[in-house]
């Protein structure tokens, strides 16, 4: 049995990360096993996901390989600014000066146990190994979902609550319906069913806003570890794996939308 792990990493450590654990290797058999937003360190899910046997691949929105070359921003920035989906840059001194390592920390950890870092063998068909890599979630709702523009639903100036409630609802239904199409095992899950409806968007406040953006991401992260899994074709590296990279989903004809 292959599991799949999605994170949205807090950076810090202090703060609330989305994580989504799912489990098996077909759409229709997929189960998720657990789906939270919660204060977690890089070094205990390390520990925790080197504990798991057999195939293991994790998704994990943060920084994990940064140097002063890293380039990939632009590359996202290139591809990706016509729909509002551009990336802030990972700069090295910055992110230590600051104390936001916790992606290059959860690297380095899995890095020691074992776990591949370099999407390479992944997107060459490697089923059976244990991988970690870089996502971006706006690339990946914008190319799964078929966007024409990111949804912003993250805090930000001008993004009143309501608004906010607003796009998660619309980022609540782009998920339903992916899942019903790829992953429709996952919706049998009473806590995925619990985090899709609309109900809970409608309700939330302070808080648990940020706590439901955390818990959706970590759920796209997932499904996409899953993706890039079943059809590694579809997806490719952006920037370099020994300077930082981040795996996306690659466009599709028109006719494929």
């Amino acid at each position: 049995m292959t599991t799949f792990v999605g994170l949205d990493l807090s950076w810090t450590g202090r703060y609330e990360t989305g994580i989504c654990w799912l489990e098996g290797e077909s759409g229709s058999e997929l189960s998720c096993t657990r789906i939270e937003a919660s204060v977690r360190s890089a070094q205990s899910l390390a520990e925790e996901l080197a504990a798991v046997e057999g195939p293991v691949v994790v998704a994990i929105d943060a920084p994990l390989i940064v140097t002063p070359e890293r380039w990939v921003e632009r590359e996202i920035g290139r591809r990706f600014s016509r729909y509002k989906a551009s990336a802030h840059s990972a700069n090295l001194d910055l992110l230590i000066r600051n104390g936001l390592t916790a992606g290059m920390d959860l690297a380095h950890a899995l890095g020691d146990a074992g776990f591949a870092l370099d999407a390479a063998a992944l997107l060459g068909g490697d089923r059976r190994g244990r991988f970690a890599f870089e996502v971006y979630p706006h690339t990946i709702h914008v190319r799964l979902f078929g966007l024409s523009e990111r949804l912003p639903y993250k805090p930000g100036r001008g993004r009143r609550v309501a608004m906010r409630r607003r796009v998660l609802g619309e980022y609540q239904s782009h998920l339903q319906r992916l899942l019903a199409r790829e992953a429709r095992g996952v919706l049998r899950n009473a806590d995925v069913t619990d985090v899709l409806a609309p109900e809970t968007a409608a309700a939330a406040r302070g808080r648990g806003l940020k706590h439901l953006e955390d818990t959706l991401d970590g759920l796209t992260c997932a499904i996409s570890a899953f993706l890039a899994w079943r059809d590694p074709d579809s997806w490719e590296v952006l920037g370099e794996a020994t300077n930082g990279y981040v795996v996306v989903p690659r466009e599709r004809d028109a006719a494929e939308s």
